[in-house]
């Protein structure tokens, strides 16, 4: 089944930055060959395409893939900013929130508050390397 917009799809990652440093990998074993203990859960990531919140290129890159399929995809540091509705959002991390503020996400990912509106908080997940380019390796798990 050739991946479309509206599909769910479970895939497996490992994603680098351009010097090869690792960014973030959902095998245990990958992240240990580059020498990192990450604290999180190592699991394949389910995306549904077309979804907010979104890492826009790299849904674009799974589009036309099939289950089985491996692929590079090119996301850059931007796709890893997110703006949410600042009330939704304070209410998730049970607190108010302030520039400056770590966050972590569901998935492991450390991010930090850039932006605080009276409507809105923007979050980027990748702050130490604002700018840079990542490729993730990706195999498609599993397709609905």
């Amino acid at each position: 089944m050739t991946i479309e917009e509206g599909d769910r799809v479970k895939v497996a990652f490992t994603a680098t930055y351009p010097d090869g440093e690792l960014f973030d990998t959902s095998s245990r074993e990958v992240a240990v060959d580059h020498g990192l203990e990450m604290d999180k859960r190592f699991r394949p990531i389910v995306l549904e395409i077309g979804a907010e919140p979104a890492i826009e290129s790299l849904q674009d890159g799974l589009l036309g893939l099939e289950n089985g399929d491996t692929a590079q995809i090119e996301v850059p540091h931007e796709d890893f900013t997110f703006t949410y509705d600042r009330h939704e959002f304070e209410t998730m991390v049970d607190t108010p929130v302030e520039v400056g503020q770590e966050i972590h996400a569901m998935t492991g990912l450390l991010g930090e508050v850039v932006e605080v509106t009276d409507d809105s908080v923007t979050v980027d997940f990748d702050p130490e390397r604002s700018g840079e380019m990542l490729t993730f390796d990706v195999e498609v798990l599993d397709v609905e």
